[in-house]
């Protein structure tokens, strides 16, 4: 039987790429998922390019990051969510090249969508993504999101790990999230790279996660930021929200200073990712694409 299982899966993986010779549109997430794989493991690191997808072409940055965030948000539905709403209001703090901002309104057409990108290069392409998508209704913010209305020092990677650090050699203008949040916010994403222990904390002590009913964040737990992982944590549960999480160590979060004693995590650090919501959420149902 596993022999037949991997039989099939060569076959369909030989189809899939006889297609693609062709120039065939994929006609699924599966062998569009085969395809950008293709793409990353014959492509360099930091190579841009275009990629076809049914919505439009994609301008990335990165052939591999495009792949896993195909994946993450499209195979794995990691922000979909349950709305009594017909018209959502979604907030996505980090918007890359626009993937997400996409999978919002293909799932939730009628959203009230704002997007938020510190990188002026990613900023531009991620509009030219949503315009080529033919994806309206769409508010792009080219700022960072932080604890204040300053200018930030910010290390512009050009990719999907571009951070707030005290060292950034660019200069980029953050906003407050604690006050530009709508009154009520459906949905809250966050991937802000290392910024979100203290946009969380802010938005948890001036009360204004009290507008948020759920949230899907990405967490960059190093071994010196489990502490403030835990306060984290502990200031979403007392302001009323249900918290669960999906975590596994990843290599190239970089390397703790002292081994654990387990093979399975070794020197890495751990990515995280948290989903909160308020106990009055509507029970799960699918959303109509």
């Amino acid at each position: 039987m596993l022999g037949l299982i991997k039989k099939s899966a060569r076959l369909r993986s030989l189809m899939w790429t006889l297609r693609s010779l062709l120039h065939l549109q994929a006609v699924s997430s599966d062998e569009t998922l085969h395809r950008l794989r293709r793409i990353a493991e014959c492509t360099p690191n930091h190579s841009p390019g275009v990629f076809a997808f049914p919505w439009g072409l994609v301008r990335y940055v990165d052939a591999g990051q495009l792949s896993a965030q195909f994946e993450e948000i499209f195979i794995q539905r990691q922000y979909a969510f349950t709305t009594d709403s017909a018209e959502p209001v979604i907030v996505d703090c980090g918007g890359n090249v626009g993937l997400s901002a996409i999978w919002f309104k293909l799932n939730y057409p009628s959203c009230h969508l704002a997007v938020y990108e510190a990188d002026p290069v990613l900023v531009e392409i991620l509009t030219d993504n949503l315009r080529h998508g033919r994806i309206a209704g769409v508010t792009v913010h080219g700022q960072a999101v932080w604890t204040a209305d300053v200018t930030v020092p910010f290390n512009q990677t050009g990719d999907d790990s571009g951070s707030i650090i005290s060292a950034g050699p660019t200069k980029v203008s953050a906003i407050d999230l604690a006050t530009r949040l709508p009154l009520r916010v459906d949905l809250l994403k966050m991937d802000i790279e290392g910024a979100e222990y203290s946009v969380l904390d802010r938005l948890c002590a001036t009360g204004a996660i009290a507008r948020v009913q759920r949230l899907v964040c990405e967490f960059h737990v190093s071994r010196d930021q489990t502490d403030a992982m835990l306060r984290t944590l502990t200031a979403l549960r007392e302001n009323g929200m249900e918290v669960s999480f999906h975590a596994a160590p990843q290599s190239w979060l970089g390397q703790a200073d002292s081994i654990s004693p387990f093979e399975f995590v070794g020197k890495k650090h751990v990515l995280m990712e948290v989903f909160a919501w308020r106990a009055t959420c509507a029970a799960w149902s699918t959303p109509t694409p």
